[in-house]
């Protein structure tokens, strides 16, 4: 994929999650702090099995180089 096509699957998922987040916040009538803390907590539990993922990945590239 180009950097073209990332940029666009990454920021439609992010478009994605901010209006889930937006819509389930706006039922509480809470206010938009609360709604960056929201945000934040899920983009961690999305970028933790990434970054587990990537690091494993370069890992066992680099493990594989050496031999």
């Amino acid at each position: 994929m180009k950097k073209i096509d990332w940029f666009f699957s990454l920021f439609l998922i992010i478009m994605g999650l901010t209006c889930l987040l937006f819509s389930a916040n706006a039922f509480g009538h809470e206010s938009f702090h609360v709604f960056g803390k929201t945000l934040v907590k899920v983009c961690m539990w999305a970028a933790c099995p990434v970054i587990a993922f990537c690091s494993l990945y370069l890992w066992l590239h680099y493990r594989a180089k050496r031999k």
